[in-house]
């Protein structure tokens, strides 16, 4: 169901005249700004996701865990809804005007800031899972030394972070390098990466073997971006740890400015642009009111979709069912699997999909199944099924570290005392990875109702889902059509949010 697709696609590249389509000036601008500005997204939130890592993983202070909550929010949300958060924040004209950033009307900026936006949640909870595990006596004899906090960061921390620092880089950098509804709303045309341009070619120039050449460059990144990232990280690194050490000591003064930076990253970036949709979603004319969540029930100005947004909800919840169902068993199965056999090979080919864009699986899926003998093209599994796909991996990278992270140790016991597989895994690891299991099980279903860019290729007709016609209402003008779209995006956030407060909650209650 992916190996396959991304062959047939890659084939079909092949069989036209791939080197002079990717030789094309056009496709050589696509394929470079791909690459530098996933390269300016990840640097840029590698450097404000450090003071957060340090702040939130190896201090304590009042309202830490709802802090880690929220900023959880954005690396879950919905990309189009993220891309809507951000369209509705860049359209403040007159603060900027005000400010003097007139600069800030080019879309690069507010796409690499959309691109901080999302991950920089990955990037703090994986280095700051690392780091509140570390050692704290070298600090503490740093600080006796007279070593600041900023020379004790560069010369003893980031040395011990290294790993996760490089783990962090490469996935933030796949993400961005395979970022499609951000780019696809907030560029406006103006700008394209591989993804739009895959996109594009596939569904509105019918350039199939375009569009192939096109996925065959990002099936290099993506696998090259997975080699840097694995050599250089030399280890396993979860989205999410199990423990964080002993007790972490309180903020002081000195660790003021790393609370600045944070707290203007959380503020300014990250709940401003989910808090401007929520007030945009009872904005009615000049007035307030709930017209826009009324408007749901119909099929926006002019008729415009196919389907009632109520119709799409109920096709996006079936699909979350089924998706999340297969990608939670499978992911935790292939946890299993990895853990047992501790094949570095084994590993890679399950997490290849991590890096590989929903437009891509979408596109394979397109080519791929259409055929008399498997027609699953025609059927409404074929979004489940590639949404299950895209929530696999990220089932993996959670519950595989968790795994690893209880050691061998109550594994041979249990063992020795007569318990079978299944009952080590019953009664001993699944209690143990409980909070962690729920997490995983929380983020395929997120995942699966917000999954945007296998559907624009797959759910046709009355078979759409949210995030495709939040894309059509958003695309369109008119007052109803924006409304509808505010009102959308705002249900989304205000679902993800009530999930991560409950995943936190059960957290905190798991470790009381």
């Amino acid at each position: 169901m992916f190996y396959w697709p991304i062959a047939k696609i890659t084939s079909l590249g092949f069989s036209g005249d791939w080197l002079a389509t990717l030789s094309e000036p056009k496709i050589l601008e696509v394929i470079w700004f791909t690459l530098w500005q996933a390269a300016l997204s990840t640097l840029v939130t590698l450097v404000v996701a450090i003071p957060g890592a340090y702040l939130l993983y190896r201090k304590s202070f009042p309202g830490q865990s709802l802090i880690k909550a929220l900023i959880t929010i954005p690396f879950v949300l919905p990309s189009i809804v993220v891309a809507v958060g951000f369209t509705v924040f860049r359209g403040v004209h007159d603060f900027w005007i005000e400010f003097g950033l007139t600069f800030l009307s080019d879309p690069i900026y507010w796409i690499i800031a959309a691109h901080v936006f999302v991950n920089y949640s990955i990037a703090v909870r994986t280095i700051g899972g690392v780091w509140s595990g570390l050692d704290t006596e070298i600090d503490d004899a740093a600080e006796l030394d007279g070593a600041g906090r900023l020379r004790s960061l560069l010369a003893i921390s980031l040395p011990q972070l290294r790993p996760a620092v490089f783990s962090t880089a490469a996935l933030v950098f796949l993400f961005s390098a395979t970022s499609f509804g951000i780019v696809l709303v907030l560029g406006g045309g103006q700008v394209q990466t591989i993804e739009t341009a895959i996109y594009f070619s596939a569904t509105q120039f019918l350039d199939l073997e375009s569009a192939a050449a096109l996925v065959f460059i990002q099936t290099l990144i993506t696998a090259a971006a997975f080699l840097v990232g694995s050599s250089l990280a030399k280890g396993t690194v979860g989205l999410e740890q199990v423990f964080e050490g002993t007790r972490k000591p309180r903020v002081d003064k000195r660790d003021w400015p790393a609370a600045v930076v944070t707290a203007g990253i959380v503020l300014g970036l990250l709940v401003m642009p989910m808090l401007l949709v929520l007030v945009e979603a009872f904005k009615v004319g000049d007035g307030w009111g709930l017209r826009n969540f009324a408007n749901l029930g119909t099929r926006g100005a002019r008729d415009l979709l196919n389907i009632s947004v109520l119709d799409a909800a109920a096709n996006s919840l079936r699909n979350m069912v089924v998706a999340a169902g297969i990608a939670f068993f499978l992911g935790t199965l292939i946890s299993w699997l990895l853990v047992r056999t501790r094949q570095k090979l084994l590993d890679l080919v399950f997490l290849v999909p991590l890096g590989v864009s929903s437009v891509v699986l979408g596109f394979g899926f397109l080519v791929s199944f259409n055929s008399s003998w498997f027609p699953l093209r025609s059927s409404w599994l074929i979004v489940p099924l590639a949404q299950a796909l895209i929530a696999l991996p990220m089932v993996i990278r959670l519950v595989y570290p968790a795994l690893v992270s209880i050691g061998k140790e109550p594994i041979e016991q249990a063992s020795l005392d007569g318990a079978s597989s299944w009952q080590i895994w019953r009664f001993v690891e699944s209690g143990m990875i409980k909070g962690v299991l729920l997490t995983a099980a929380g983020y395929a279903a997120i995942i699966s109702v917000g999954e945007f860019g296998a559907s624009s290729f797959l759910a046709y007709g009355s078979e759409g889902t949210i995030p495709t016609l939040l894309f059509r209402l958003i695309a369109r003008p008119g007052e109803q059509n924006y409304g509808m779209a505010m009102a959308v995006s705002a249900i989304l956030i205000v679902f993800v949010l009530l999930v991560m407060l409950l995943l936190s909650r059960y957290s905190r209650y798991k470790q009381a």
